[in-house]
């Protein structure tokens, strides 16, 4: 695993090189100052609607549980999680672990509910987004020489799989919870890991047990995801530059994927390197494939990370005013 993350690195490392060795400042600021100051705020506007929706994707999870499903309180709890995010490499377990453990602590969740919704909200995101990597992938291995080969074998392996393990964990749902019934567990770790699968599989039936609603979630996670390659779509037309609308939106979602290798905190560096030369490919020139980049990951990650520190921020304020004495009603 090392020796894969360092040859992660030294890749990542010379791909970097090259572009700001050929790096043209000037153009790149000159590239910047194209872009309309109102369709950036709309994209911002836009980025906002898309946490809503993942926001109210928990809460529906929530409420299926039959648990605790405050859309503020959540808001609070995923702004917490992205926070942690943005310091995690790759697939940020540890934003997961956090929105877990808030769950707990702010809505009265079990170590095994509160896992289980994160499982099942990542299950659902991570269906969609593959399944439209696997699409994407299919399409552009066809034109990119870099992704056929060994290369193209590997992504398609990874991607089956995992596609694989998730429709059989939503159909195989009695098979692997008579199998996990059946395991008896006798370690303290083994005994944990045994409730949680128990009670996920469980509420992956009362999911499947509600008409439509394993659909819905599934259309859900996909609405999200497509607004990504939108919000992109938006931002180069900005540019007025000629573009390929299905290429933008395979090269958004490709480099997503990338980014979730885990090399830098919140993917960074993998994802943009991914991005900018996945576009000098569609002929849009070194610097302005640069700052198209760079705003896009502005509008989908700093600028996340900052209303949530702004959210988090507020909810501590309002927490505090509630809980101090000075504002109760002495008797």
């Amino acid at each position: 695993m090392k020796i894969v993350r360092i040859l992660g690195y030294v890749v990542l490392l010379f791909l970097l090189v090259i572009l700001f060795i050929t790096f043209d400042f000037n153009s790149f600021v000159e590239s910047i100052r194209k872009v309309s100051i109102l369709g950036f705020i709309g994209l911002l506007f836009i980025q906002v609607v898309s946490q809503f929706l993942v926001n109210y994707q928990w809460c529906r999870i929530g409420k299926v549980m039959n648990k605790d499903y405050s859309f503020f309180k959540m808001l609070y709890i995923n702004a917490r999680g992205m926070i942690i995010e943005s310091i995690t490499p790759g697939v940020k377990i540890g934003g997961e672990v956090t929105r877990a453990y808030l769950l707990k602590k702010e809505m009265n969740y079990s170590y095994q509910e509160s896992a289980t919704l994160v499982t099942i909200q990542k299950m659902a995101s991570f269906f969609s987004f593959f399944l439209l990597n696997l699409v994407s992938f299919a399409h552009l291995s066809g034109k990119v020489e870099i992704f056929q080969g060994a290369v193209r074998a590997v992504v398609f392996l990874f991607l089956f799989v995992f596609l694989g393990i998730l429709v059989f964990m939503f159909v195989g749902t009695n098979v692997l919870e008579n199998w996990v019934k059946n395991r008896k567990p006798k370690r303290k770790a083994g005994i944990a890991l045994h409730k949680y699968m128990l009670v996920l599989l469980e509420n992956i039936k009362v999911l499947k047990s509600i008409k439509g609603e394993m659909y819905k979630q599934f259309f859900l996670s996909s609405a999200i995801w497509i607004i990504y390659p939108l919000k992109m779509i938006l931002l180069v037309n900005l540019f007025s530059v000629e573009y390929n609308w299905v290429f933008l939106t395979e090269v958004t979602f490709i480099s997503y994927m990338v980014g979730m290798i885990p090399l830098m905190p919140g993917g960074l560096g993998g994802f943009e390197t991914a991005m900018t030369s996945l576009l000098v490919l569609m002929q849009i020139e070194k610097n302005q494939a640069l700052a198209i980049t760079l705003l896009f990951r502005f509008i989908t990650f700093w600028f996340v990370i900052l209303l949530s520190l702004l959210y988090t921020g507020g909810w501590k304020i309002g927490e505090r005013k509630k809980n101090n004495p000075k504002n109760q009603i002495r008797t």
